[in-house]
């Protein structure tokens, strides 16, 4: 317990020293050049955290039942994006009408307006696929109000600095474990709200298939829906091979309502669930491998 808690306690450490780092470096940094250098942060972060990278490749090994070589490959150009995310998150302030402009297309956008026509609010599920913090941001730089729940990160000074940088680029993030009724809020204000939905997180959660293996996962959006009637939308932004950025919306879930609601929030689940691993299937180098998916497993008799 000590040696995990020491790993995190450095882990937080080293991402806190290089987004101090970075921050006011790369934003004088022109687009191609900053891309360079989210490549070399995403290399440096894959050699100081051996278990995440170790982590990483065995779980693209045993999902996507690659060889290891081929898993090695995929995971070097996961951490590469990750690097790369990074940077773009510090250049928030002060190239987003820009970016929005020119580096992001949206696709069906038709969705959400329909949905927004219904008066209840959408619920927009996404997994943590490309650079995940930009699709709120696209979203509000385009002109639809709304909230994204997040979680509070370990160090504090880490946490404030993200915040601040989520208030820079126009968007609100809420609390995941205080936020029910501002969430609730938003929705009915008709607003959208944001769920990344793809990780074995504390919040309560249902079992599903993964991957072909069992993991805990949030059911939240569901239960949301469940409750208001506002429908859910996965959306999706994914990095194109020239560094711009594609947001797909997809339609929304068509909910299955049967009177059995911990069926409803199982099934529900499973379904948001498999189009989150769809599109990881198509672009496995942008998902987050060394997040530990499967820790939390059912518990046996």
């Amino acid at each position: 317990m000590m040696a995990v808690r020491q790993s995190r306690v450095l882990k937080d450490s080293l991402y806190s020293f290089i987004a101090w780092f970075l921050n006011g470096f790369v934003s004088l940094l022109p687009r191609n050049s900053s891309m360079i250098v989210g490549k070399i942060v995403g290399g440096l972060i894959a050699i100081l955290s051996r278990e995440g990278r170790k982590r990483a490749i065995n779980n693209i090994e045993c999902s996507l039942q690659v060889d290891r070589c081929e898993a090695q490959k995929i995971a070097k150009r996961c951490y590469q994006n990750v690097g790369k995310n990074l940077v773009e998150f510090l250049q928030f302030s002060g190239r987003l009408e820009k970016w929005v402009q020119n580096d992001i297309s949206i696709e069906g956008k038709v969705h959400i307006d329909c949905a927004l026509r219904e008066g209840k609010g959408v619920i927009g599920v996404s997994g943590h696929l490309g650079n995940w913090e930009l699709l709120p941001v696209s979203l509000a730089t385009n002109g639809y109000e709304g909230r994204a729940i997040t979680r509070e990160l370990r160090s504090k000074w880490l946490n404030q600095f993200v915040h601040q940088h989520r208030k820079k680029a126009g968007y609100i993030s809420l609390n995941r474990d205080r936020s029910i009724r501002e969430a609730l809020s938003c929705l009915n204000r008709n607003e959208l709200l944001g769920i990344l939905a793809d990780i074995d997180t504390k919040t309560k959660g249902v079992f599903v298939q993964f991957f072909n293996l069992s993991a805990y996962t949030p059911y939240g959006p569901v239960a949301i829906a469940l409750k208001t009637g506002s429908p859910i939308l996965p959306m999706f932004i994914i990095r194109q091979t020239n560094d711009k950025h594609r947001l797909v919306v997809e339609p929304p879930l068509n909910l299955q309502q049967t009177g059995d609601y911990q069926s409803d929030l199982v099934v529900n689940t499973q379904h948001f669930t498999k189009i989150i691993e769809s599109y990881i299937r198509r672009y496995p180098e942008q998902w987050i491998w060394m997040h530990d998916r499967w820790k939390t497993q059912p518990k046996t008799r």
